[in-house]
């Protein structure tokens, strides 16, 4: 179990190395990509679809930059989900955009290939796997 969750940082945050926790099939192939704030970014680690957030409530997320410039020009193209990551007996709730619909109790891990989607909005955008 030593090692299990290394590259984890406790405090939340980019992990700084991949992490192999429940990787399922290395044949999975990505269904997508999804937006996370980058202290939610956990590469390799499943997660649970926990509810879906009112579209109300994604667009008034994705339309705050600090800056007041718009950064997604259709933000309710978006779905907003609640996830779960489970490591450690902890859960971790984090906010998931993507274009795909979800339904709630599927898992899902991202992948480890990310790039900033928006660097105002601290997104990131990675490749998501249906688990």
């Amino acid at each position: 179990m030593k090692g299990e969750f290394e590259g984890i940082p406790p405090s939340g945050g980019v992990p700084s190395k991949p992490i192999a926790l429940d990787q399922g099939s290395n044949d999975a192939q990505p269904t997508g990509t999804a937006l996370v704030f980058a202290r939610d970014y956990y590469p390799g680690v499943s997660f649970r679809v926990a509810a879906n957030l009112p579209i109300l409530v994604t667009v008034t997320i994705l339309n705050q930059p600090p800056d007041d410039v718009q950064l997604i020009s259709q933000p309710d193209d978006y779905n907003g989900y609640v996830i779960n990551y489970a490591y450690r007996g902890t859960p971790i709730f984090a906010f998931l955009f993507t274009r795909r619909y979800l339904p709630t109790g599927s898992r899902y891990r991202l992948g480890q290939n990310a790039t900033y989607f928006s660097s105002n909005l601290n997104l990131i955008e990675a490749p998501l796997t249906e688990l």
